[in-house]
């Protein structure tokens, strides 16, 4: 069955279907968020991402530093002398959107309505590209991704960046039809450069990943076509495009207008005013030790493994002991065998194929895969294995060994162009595997992996990746009746399999992770003796063996308004502040808490 007659035929049980994956995926984000998660952020990033989106909601940019400064710190919460402001060190497009629940109320609403949407334009882009079995399983593959489960539930910026990019790509796939059927595109291609906009400013490295794959594509097209057709058919395919970057390079300097804001520079980099070697690149400077491709190599292999399991949720293992404490604790190789990895390559050779009607071209087509492949396994695998240290070591080398990386990924995109291939499911089969690519070797520029909230880093090729792995499913779901039941039931045994065998134990892992907890803002507040504001006091040592860590009383800032004006704020007393801090809260009924190491309790009369 080819794509024209899928699209003619009645659709609303694919629909339907879609529309249900959506809503489980809401009401999963909704679940996790409070059962997991109890509505409170457990990493440092949610933390800033928090006081930035509440300082956004109530119409603020920044807000006044308050001294003494280390009585109020909070991680990744920048308090900037020269401008005498306290700010997130992140870039605004996630607070912002943050900002909105918290105006509710109800922040974690963001993540799920993000959720939601992003199946349904998974959904969306299959069907158009693909086929309506492609997109249903693509949608399902992402709703039920235990990556997607956790992190939706999280306050975490990844689940809007994945809807901006899956929207970014499936607003594309309408400018490129619009313009192939020689109808106006420019409003599909403001909608794409508004897309990729926010998520420059709300994720910039996976939107320089997003933009290469199509920046390539659509300058091989535009030649090909003013080649072919002359310069007037080159211009109007070229209108939109530069609509397109025009908004996207605007909405970026959105950061750079924040950055002005609160520092009065726009191109300080506000990471490295809280770590001055968090930046990207390679050499002494960056990272705690120096970056190096070495490292590079070794994170992303370190991520991928756990990627391979996290992605699907198939894997062959327990959730032992020593993967309990590995997921917590450790950031190196995931010691189970994933297997998400494993149908991936069948997507690729699906789309490699698509379309190809004889022999001759089948084999064309397996022939420069094949000269891509080996490439790229050289490329992989070369570095660490046969050139010397010194080399892998070298700052200028890294950057262009990713570079080659990065060509070395986009070019079949270039060949499909210029080789005149009049087959989309072709060129964007390979769009799809260009961008999953592409995002792993740029974040390869940046010092170190993630895996705490799975390999997040990578989180934005989520709907591309599950499209790649939805193909050979499609294919065999399409070869009849009965491959139709027994495909797609098989399908629903296996996503529940996954969500209770391994999604459910490994979110589990993360309930009250960094011993975040709301006992210790109920227990603060149950000390309420009247009207007045509670201010929590956290008294105990900053340095030494026995140092207070953040997250010991990380729900007290979790329930403290930047402006420091709501029913319970906290203040951190490590020796000599006390005087100061109840000067400026001469109104707020104090509770002491005494605190060492991980530990904190009330103090008693």
């Amino acid at each position: 069955m080819n794509a024209t007659s899928i699209r003619r035929a009645p659709l609303h049980a694919w629909h339907g279907a879609a529309l249900a994956l959506a809503l489980f995926s809401f009401f999963m984000a909704a679940l996790v968020s409070r059962a997991v998660f109890e509505r409170l952020p457990h990493l440092e990033d949610e933390i800033a991402y928090l006081f930035q989106a509440r300082v956004f909601a109530r119409g603020h940019v920044a807000v006044p530093i308050m001294q003494p400064t280390r009585g109020y710190w909070q991680p990744f919460v920048v308090d900037y002398a020269p401008t005498g402001l306290r700010f997130s060190k992140y870039p605004p497009g996630w607070s912002a959107a943050l900002a909105l629940g918290e105006a509710a109320g109800q922040g974690w609403i963001v993540n799920a309505l993000a959720a939601a949407l992003a199946v349904v334009l998974v959904y969306r882009l299959g069907l158009e590209v693909f086929s309506r079995d492609v997109g249903l399983i693509g949608a399902s593959l992402t709703a039920f991704s235990p990556a997607a489960l956790l992190l939706n539930g999280t306050l975490m910026a990844h689940s809007v960046s994945l809807a901006c990019a899956s929207a970014f790509m499936w607003a594309y796939w309408r400018m490129e039809r619009a313009n192939e059927h020689q109808r106006p595109a420019w409003s599909w291609g403001a909608a794409c450069g508004v897309l990729l906009g926010l998520l420059a400013i709300t994720r910039p490295s996976p939107a320089l990943a997003l933009a290469l794959p199509f920046a390539a594509w659509s300058g091989a097209r535009l030649l090909r076509y003013a080649w072919r057709d002359g310069v007037a058919a080159a211009w109007r395919r070229l209108a939109p495009l530069l609509i397109l970057a025009v908004l996207a390079l605007g909405l970026s300097r959105l950061s750079n207008a924040y950055n002005q804001a609160v520092t009065g520079n726009p191109d300080l980099n506000l990471y490295t005013l809280v770590w001055d070697y968090d930046r990207i690149g390679f050499g002494e400077g960056y990272g705690r030790s120096g970056h190096t491709l070495e490292k590079a190599f070794r994170h992303a292999r370190f991520d991928l493994s756990l990627t391979a399991a996290d992605l699907f949720g198939w894997q062959v293992g327990e959730f032992s002991a020593d993967v309990r404490d590995g997921l917590l604790s450790r950031a190196s190789y995931y010691p189970n065998l994933g297997l998400s990895f494993i149908i991936l390559p069948f997507g690729v050779l699906g789309a490699l194929l698509w379309g190809a009607r004889s022999a001759r071209a089948r084999l064309a087509r397996l022939l420069i895969f094949g000269v891509w492949l080996a490439g790229a396994l050289g490329w992989a695998l070369l570095p660490l294995r046969v050139f010397p240290t010194s080399l892998i070591q070298d700052a200028a080398f890294s950057w262009l060994w990713i570079i080659v990386g990065l060509g070395w990924i986009l070019w079949p995109s270039l060949a499909v162009v210029l080789l005149g291939s009049r087959v989309p499911q072709l060129a964007w089969g390979w769009l799809l595997v260009a961008l999953a690519l592409t995002i792993i070797v740029v974040q390869m520029t940046y010092w170190i992996g993630s895996q705490r909230y799975s390999t997040r880093y990578w989180y934005e090729a989520l709907g591309a990746v599950s499209l790649i792995a939805a193909l050979p499913l499609a294919w065999v779901v399409q070869r009849g009746k009965t491959a139709r039941l027994l495909g797609y039931g098989a399908l629903i045994v296996v996503l529940l399999a996954s969500l209770y065998t391994y999604s459910q134990p490994r979110i589990s892992l993360l309930h009250r992770f960094n011993l975040i907890s709301p006992q210790l803002i109920q227990d603060v507040m149950a000390q309420r003796v009247d009207d007045r504001p509670i201010l929590a006091i956290v008294n105990g040592p900053s340095t030494g063996d026995s140092r207070v860590r953040w997250f010991t009383y990380g729900a007290l800032m979790a329930a403290t308004s930047p402006f420091y004006d709501g029913p319970l704020s906290f203040a951190r007393d490590s020796g000599g502040a006390r005087s100061a801090i109840l000067a400026r809260f001469p109104h707020h009924q104090i509770v002491d808490l005494d605190a060492e190491g991980t530990t904190i309790r009330l103090r008693t009369p």
